[in-house]
């Protein structure tokens, strides 16, 4: 247990907080929150379960089960425990056929031992231990612990001690339930072990840092890999004088290290240890870090990309953002460029990667800023806790230096802003699949959007990987399944990396394998290392709002590459208006990219990940969107059409979804280029009309198709009418009967 500590400054009961968490509790907390009135009864957890009296007795609580029950209810303070729960808790999970009936007796006595400001109510489907929080020593302690974290450090040290000394021994030390005690246990050590942390790093800054040595020993012995707290406890030894006990905590924790995680002791312990060794305690030592991450084996191409950042190098104060799709190879572009021009940067380079689309949460500013710091030779002690004030120290710190910054998978401009050096001697260099249109609008920065690699390139990756004999031998299957990875260097690292598995296997067998669209994101994944294509896409659209993640996934239901304004509208059933923040949102993530004035492409693998989150929509959702989408195209060809026949134009029939906004298209010649626009579109939207038994649309889509090719020349409009239409409706039409 951590050790109580003298002059542990206030009591619990002139620190304790009021806060009443239920509307039922209301009564209870205006009766109680005056601070000349002392509580009647305490609940204390923190140890053996007791139940404390105004006169300093411990009311008996009795049988076993009852204080399990009393725990339970204690801990969930103010919320309902359910009735099987408790049964489960007091029982050890196996409640006998009379639990039920018991557990009503053991709540009848314990309602006669509670009284004094502690209400036990019924509340389906289960109790209610109704009290205020200062009532329980668990709550006392985490309300002073958060009270601390905004408190100046004479008042935090007050704060963290009379929290700490609230602790008796093990939570739940007498409670026979161990599922329940565990659960205590681990949730009530971690917040011990930050509590310590917080009140020695808050000492050290004082100058005090001796006071809390004994308790950062023993919090060091409950989590010994934390490498912050053992570097804590080496700097307190080291101001307390005690530096041959500061060298045995840093030796004996980077044996540790070795042996079970395989690693060497981090930066910030290593500049501990440097710091116990004797070095300059009073200011920063400049330090050159070298924090580039080694290269990927596999990288191929992008020498216009790599030549426009080398123009960076030539900018006052330049910050370069790499943006694209996930699984384009920002990454890997920016260690490429970084590695070849580190020698440029005497003072050294920084790098971090913000785990901006990873599943955890990002890297906070602050954590950020605190690595690089301790890189560039600033003690822990000495970098402050507010954000700001850690930025501007990071800035003085390299005012008069050179140096490569690299803030890779970054998410939004909030996150950079803080990392950016002040002076123009410095180069930054962010990825992400954000636009981060901030940045470039507030810093000038210079946005590069990374496209895909183009074939050769991706061919060449699948022959770095692959074997060049393989590849040799089937260049046309290497060609195929470089198209069916869309070009993205993560998909044909997967395909080759499975591929290479198989030696045995034809290049033209995997290609078969990949060409059916039901099963490509499922087999471009990696099991092993949890990879995949559709986890980076997941990550991606995980960041959209819920009116642009809808609309990506009706764009599911779009059978076409790319897609215009109009039907992405139709598809959602909006205005143009309404929808182009959802698009620009798509394409600020990379999920759409623009392709010309109101149209949009993307990926193959994009399309599919969307046709996949849309098959989970209702059913009867998807069939309206589909038909809002069949009855634009139906729409919009008969505009055209009337455009280009004029008067002699047979009106068709109506369609059932008549649309608001179409386009405008006035002459022949604007629809003739709207057809060659959206044919490949049409010809989808057929293909779909077909598909789901749409026969009477698909009819007048072929009918509409059709005539617009008579109207362009090309192959004979009979035949390829004929064609079509036996290919979608055999025996329903013929190209006579329409001439």
């Amino acid at each position: 247990m951590i050790a109580q500590t003298a002059n542990a400054g206030p009591t619990p009961d002139q620190r304790a907080r009021w806060p009443v968490h239920s509307p039922a509790n209301d009564s209870i907390g205006e009766q109680m929150s005056s601070p000349r009135t002392r509580p009647q009864l305490q609940i204390r957890l923190l140890g053996p379960v007791e139940l404390l009296r105004a006169d300093g007795r411990t009311a008996a609580i009795g049988a076993a089960k009852r204080r399990n029950i009393l725990a339970a209810l204690a801990i969930e303070l103010n919320r309902v425990v359910s009735v099987d729960r408790l049964m489960d808790i007091a029982w050890n999970g196996d409640p006998p056929p009379t639990a039920r009936a018991s557990l009503q007796g053991h709540i009848a006595q314990l309602r006669k031992d509670l009284g004094d400001g502690v209400k036990l109510v019924t509340r389906f489907p289960g109790y209610l231990l109704l009290a205020p929080r200062a009532l329980l020593d668990v709550t006392r302690f985490e309300d002073l612990i958060t009270d601390a974290r905004d408190a100046s450090d004479d008042e935090a040290v007050d704060l963290l001690r009379a929290a700490l000394a609230l602790r008796r021994g093990p939570p739940l030390a007498d409670v026979e339930a161990e599922g329940l005690r565990r659960d205590a246990s681990d949730r009530l050590d971690e917040s011990v072990v930050t509590a310590v942390h917080e009140l020695a790093r808050r000492l050290n800054r004082l100058g005090r840092a001796a006071e809390a040595i004994d308790q950062l020993r023993e919090a060091v012995a409950m989590r010994p890999l934390r490498e912050p707290l053992v570097e804590l406890l080496a700097l307190s030894l080291h101001q307390a004088g005690r530096q041959a006990e500061a060298l045995d905590v840093f030796r004996d924790t980077r044996i540790r290290l070795a042996d079970e995680l395989g690693v060497d002791p981090g930066v910030g312990l290593q500049e501990a240890f440097r710091t116990v060794l004797g070095a300059d305690d009073e200011r920063p030592q400049a330090r050159v870090p070298s924090q580039l991450p080694r290269e990927n084996r596999g990288f191929v191409g992008r020498g216009t990309e790599l030549a426009q950042l080398d123009a960076a190098l030539d900018d006052d104060g330049p910050i370069r953002i790499l943006t694209g799709p996930a699984g384009v190879g920002k990454t890997a572009l920016a260690l490429r460029w970084a590695h070849q021009v580190a020698a440029d940067f005497e003072d050294g380079c920084l790098f971090v990667d913000l785990r901006g689309f990873d599943d955890a949460d990002p890297v906070a500013p602050e954590q950020a800023l605190s690595g690089f710091l301790r890189a560039l030779g600033v003690p822990a002690a000495r970098i402050p806790d507010d954000l700001d004030e850690r930025a501007a120290l990071y800035r003085s710190v390299l005012a008069d230096r050179r140096l490569l910054v690299v803030l890779d998978n970054a998410r939004s401009a909030a996150q950079i802003r803080p990392l950016l050096p002040g002076n123009s001697g410095c180069v930054v260099l962010v990825s992400s699949r954000s636009r981060l249109d901030d940045l470039v609008a507030t810093e000038g920065a210079v946005r590069l959007s990374l496209p895909v690699l183009d074939r050769e390139a991706a061919v060449a990756v699948l022959r770095l990987l692959l074997g060049a004999e393989r590849v040799a031998a089937e260049p046309t299957a290497a060609a195929e399944l470089a198209e069916l990875c869309d070009r993205l260097p993560l998909a044909l690292r997967i395909v080759a990396t499975r591929g290479s598995s198989h030696p045995h296997f034809t290049i033209r067998s995997v290609v078969d394998s990949y060409s059916d669209e039901r099963y490509r994101l499922t087999r471009l994944s990696l099991p092993d290392s949890g990879g995949s294509i559709r986890t980076a896409l997941t990550t991606s659209y995980r960041l959209l709002d819920a009116a642009s993640a809808r609309l990506f996934r009706l764009l599911g239901e779009h059978p076409g590459a790319e897609v215009d304004y109009f039907a992405a509208a139709a598809l959602a059933g909006t205005t143009l208006r309404d929808n182009q923040a959802r698009l620009e949102s798509l394409v600020a993530v990379n999920l759409l990219h623009v392709t010309g004035p109101g149209r949009y492409g993307r990926h193959a693998l994009v399309r599919l990940h969307a046709a996949a989150l849309a098959a989970a929509e209702p059913a009867a959702d998807r069939e309206a969107a589909i038909t809002r989408l069949l009855d634009y195209y139906l729409h919009a060809a008969e505009s055209g059409l009337r455009a280009v026949e004029g008067s002699a134009r047979r009106p068709g029939q109506h369609a059932a979804h008549p649309l608001a906004e179409l386009p405008d298209l006035p002459t022949a010649q604007a629809a003739r280029s709207w057809f060659r626009a959206e044919e490949n579109n049409i010809q989808h939207a057929l293909a779909l009309a077909t598909a789901r038994g749409r026969n009477d649309r698909g009819c007048r889509l072929w009918l509409y198709l059709d005539r617009f090719r008579r109207h362009l020349g090309g192959p004979d409009p009979r035949e390829l009418g004929e064609a079509v239409a036996q290919a979608f409706f055999p025996g329903h039409i013929r190209t006579s009967s329409i001439a």
